[in-house]
């Protein structure tokens, strides 16, 4: 899967709306199973893990001046 190209305010923006999303699915469909406070640390996880990773314009203009 590959994410869209997006500056830092914008991945900061997805990984916020995605840590709640995260969360609410975890209390429809997990917290049964495992305590919620795992499910906010997976949340957490992934937001970050959206921050670190996520593509950013820059690294695309570095590619074109490498060709």
């Amino acid at each position: 899967m590959m994410f869209p190209r997006m500056t830092t305010g914008d991945w900061i923006f997805w990984s916020i709306l995605s840590w709640i999303f995260v969360n609410l699915l975890w209390l429809k469909f997990v917290e049964r199973f495992v305590p919620f406070w795992v499910g906010i640390i997976v949340a957490t996880v992934f937001a970050l893990f959206l921050l670190r990773f996520g593509p950013r314009p820059k690294e695309e203009e570095e590619e074109e001046g490498e060709e």
